[in-house]
């Protein structure tokens, strides 16, 4: 590993483009039980992260660590918005392109089956390791704040909740992290380990929470385990974002393909409003992708952030953590801004 506070976790070099589409704003269907006990658990240690933010006897250090906490809690919260959202995104497209083939396929049905972008499992595994990052940070805060006693209660059973479902994770997480996605990477065969190594760590650290360690001591032994699990999520959004792309380009040509042979078979009403669907599908490629590239950056900065943490704890460039975590916090409005901006039908 690099010394702490070099810049390991890669930009993505691809262009965040901006626009506006079709995006519905929740996908709360099916996922069960178990996900919603897992957003309980992560909107509690948000709160007494928040609430420690707010004290006025902290350190500076204290201080630091209750606002990378506050910012990681907005980043978490709004990249669980955007994969839900580019999963009905997925399923939208599907749909179109179904409709699009169905005087061109004797064969089609409505049972039809449609491979989403994640099934529910999938998306489960990814929200965990999400919310792990979001008590970890949470944790943070308490190790140099001074929360009550019922606060620290509250997250440490929270924090233990989160660590279950993270060690359940590791037995599972080359199947949840592979991809029913056709011709799309997969992990080679040692990446699995690194990532579940990775997973374990973070798990039994939150589990174990009574036992307690300086911020110094926490963030140097996980900021390897924070940073490969961005990276895992990031390898992740490109794989979804070359995907959308494929989806989208698909059904565009074929669209525009049937326009061009029409003929005088629509009247000129209609083709005109078939040029106007067109140019709807390349509006919601554009949002989609820009919603993904939104969520790469958050993660991207996460990572850093936590980097420039780990290193100001031992004393190093306290400056340079000011300036990530104000980079973690826009990052995380900027994907809440633009996730809320777009239509919601």
């Amino acid at each position: 590993m690099n010394a702490l506070g070099t810049e390991k976790f890669p930009l993505d070099n691809a262009s965040i483009r901006v626009s506006a589409g079709n995006m519905p704003t929740k996908l709360d269907i099916c996922f069960g039980r178990p996900y919603r006990q897992i957003l309980r658990c992560a909107t509690l240690a948000t709160a007494m992260s928040c609430g420690l933010a707010t004290t006025g006897c902290l350190s500076p250090l204290a201080k630091h660590a209750a606002a990378f906490s506050q910012a990681t809690g907005i980043v978490i919260d709004r990249s669980e918005d955007a994969y839900r959202s580019a999963v009905q995104l997925h399923y939208d497209v599907q749909v179109a392109a179904a409709v699009y083939k169905y005087d061109k396929d004797p064969q089609w049905s409505p049972y039809s089956d449609m491979p989403p972008l994640l099934t529910p499992e999938q998306i489960d595994a990814r929200i965990t390791i999400l919310n792990g990052l979001k008590a970890y940070a949470a944790s943070l805060a308490e190790l140099t704040g001074k929360p009550s006693a019922k606060d620290v209660a509250a997250l440490d059973s929270a924090s233990a909740g989160v660590g279950t479902n993270l060690q359940g994770l590791n037995q599972s997480i080359a199947t949840d992290f592979s991809t029913v996605l056709p011709n799309a990477p997969v992990m080679s065969a040692g990446a699995p380990n690194g990532v579940s190594t990775a997973v374990l760590a973070l798990g039994d650290y939150l589990i174990a929470r009574k036992v307690k360690g300086s911020l110094r001591q926490v963030t140097q032994q996980m900021n390897p385990n924070v940073t490969a699990l961005c990276e895992l999520l990031d390898s992740d959004i490109k794989i979804f974002r070359r995907q959308a792309d494929v989806d989208y380009q698909t059904l565009i040509t074929e669209q525009n393909q049937s326009i061009l042979h029409e003929g005088t078979v629509v009247n000129p009403f209609e083709r005109r409003k078939e040029i106007g669907e067109l140019i709807d599908l390349a509006a919601r490629q554009k949002a989609n992708d820009a919603l993904l590239a939104k969520l790469q950056m958050a993660l991207h900065t996460l990572a850093l952030t936590h980097q420039a943490l780990a290193a100001a704890a031992q004393g190093n460039n306290p400056e340079s953590l000011k300036h990530k975590i104000a980079e973690l916090e826009a990052a995380g409005q900027d994907l809440g801004n633009f996730y809320q901006s777009l239509p919601t039908s």
